[in-house]
């Protein structure tokens, strides 16, 4: 129907023009009202005996809009699909181009200009560096500390009668003013006390009564206000003044946190699936839990210094004033993440086709259910089965933008995994506290200031 000129304009840049002469406009509006007049019904006129002129002026307009874009789209994406014309972004319309208004009963030729951004040929260089792929060092001790946490979250807690006081043990203790008044029974945990305290208190028997001078200082990082509230409790009203008391601690019971056995309750506790039965299994399911958060972390930030190493080795020319029109109505956007994000999705898109890379249902279906995970805090719940997996998933692929973003996640993950091959990668092990510094860092190094208003 539409008259098409395509011509580049540039190495990167094309541009294509649609003219639509008047006459078939006029054909194509009638053919869709005839269709109209046949479904409705228009008062005065028996159904499908309706003038073309009453038509046109009755529902013209109200069916010419949506035909005109319909076939306005149809022309366009069909010549450039005819063409295999490789596009970065979608056509742009020409804003300057004056385009006279038209509607149905005062159709018009109409001609269109569309600026293109063209995907660039180049040849791919990958990066000759070592990257870094930090990986939680999960060794004995860690392990240990971790098999110890969760012995002592299923232990009970037990009175101990006789023996001394030792660094984890619960203290039932009475708090006397020293020829005052004040006085009030109380829970002391031995790990939360100050030093000169716990030295005064550990090795010695129940009985035993220690003096202190501030009681405000009896408890790490502890208050005036901590004090009154929790050891003395004295009520909000109560003004009483502790300057310059002393106080007698005297220990009533000594408590201790016995550790759970590990033995086949313990297993069953931890895993009802049957799968953990051994110590070694234990540890074995405790490594690779707690290295799994750590090794996404791991990945993404390896990913980011892999693509910037791509981007920055690879220099070929791409539309950027094209791209400057498109990124100008956004106040919020950056142009130079824009253009690294447009030079890493043509790496992308190269290394997927040269690789041959594809998406398939198991991929989407597996980025689904990784976002559904996360939402729930990491934990699969009993109904997440397959069923209402797989249709959690169809109603998302209806939606145009969160299946944009399904498709566009999974494809990252398949390409960077196979970039990850082709690169030199190097694990290097940390702790717990010395992976959460260098993701600290790494979020600070690479996160875009912000403009202060």
């Amino acid at each position: 129907m539409a008259e098409v000129t395509y011509e580049k304009t540039g190495p990167v840049t094309g541009r294509i023009q649609l003219f639509f002469p008047k006459e078939e406009l006029s054909k194509k509006l009638n053919e869709e009202l005839k269709k109209e007049s046949k479904r409705v019904s228009i008062k005065g006129f028996r159904k499908g005996k309706t003038p073309m002129s009453a038509l046109r002026k009755l529902m013209g307009n109200q069916v010419f809009g949506p035909l005109l874009d319909r076939t306005i789209q149809e022309e366009l994406f069909g010549y450039i699909q005819e063409q295999d014309i490789k596009l970065i972004f979608s056509p742009l319309p020409d804003e300057s181009e004056q385009v006279d208004q038209i509607s149905a009963t005062n159709i018009k030729d109409l001609r269109l200009s569309y600026d293109l951004g063209l995907e660039p040929e180049f040849e791919l260089k990958m990066p000759e560096q070592t990257f870094s792929k930090y990986v939680l060092d999960t060794n004995d001790e860690f392990l240990d500390e971790l098999v110890g946490n969760l012995r002592k979250q299923r232990g009970e807690t037990k009175e101990i009668e006789a023996g001394p006081i030792q660094n984890e043990d619960i203290l039932d203790v009475t708090i006397q003013e020293v020829d005052g008044e004040l006085s009030n029974d109380a829970k002391l945990y031995v790990d939360n006390l100050e030093d000169a305290v716990k030295a005064q208190l550990v090795g010695q028997e129940k009985g035993t009564t220690i003096t202190v001078e501030d009681i405000t200082a009896v408890e790490k990082n502890g208050s005036e206000s901590h004090a009154r509230k929790y050891l003395l409790e004295l009520g909000e009203d109560n003004e009483v003044s502790l300057d310059d008391k002393s106080f007698t601690i005297t220990v009533n019971k000594i408590s201790r946190l016995e550790p759970a056995e590990l033995n086949e309750e313990f297993y069953t506790q931890f895993d009802p699936e049957g799968n953990v039965t051994t110590e070694e299994e234990l540890r074995e399911k405790l490594a690779f839990e707690n290295a799994k958060g750590f090794d996404a972390q791991g990945t993404s930030m390896a990913n980011f210094e892999i693509q910037r190493a791509l981007v920055e080795g690879n220099d070929f020319e791409v539309p950027v004033e094209l791209m400057k029109k498109i990124s100008k109505n956004d106040k919020d956007s950056d142009f130079e993440l824009f253009e690294r994000g447009v030079r890493w999705m043509l790496i992308r898109n190269k290394i997927a086709a040269d690789k041959e890379i594809e998406l398939q249902y198991e991929d989407i279906r597996a980025e689904a259910l990784e976002n559904l995970l996360r939402m729930l805090g990491g934990q699969r719940p009993p109904f997440l089965n397959d069923e209402f997996l797989d249709n959690y998933i169809q109603n998302m692929l209806k939606d145009e933008k969160q299946r944009e973003e399904l498709t566009s996640n999974a494809m990252e993950k398949k390409v960077m995994a196979a970039v990850r091959e082709d690169v030199s990668l190097k694990e290097e092990p940390l702790n717990a506290e010395g992976f959460n510094e260098k993701i600290k860092a790494f979020n600070e190094a690479n996160t875009p200031a912000t403009e202060e208003e």
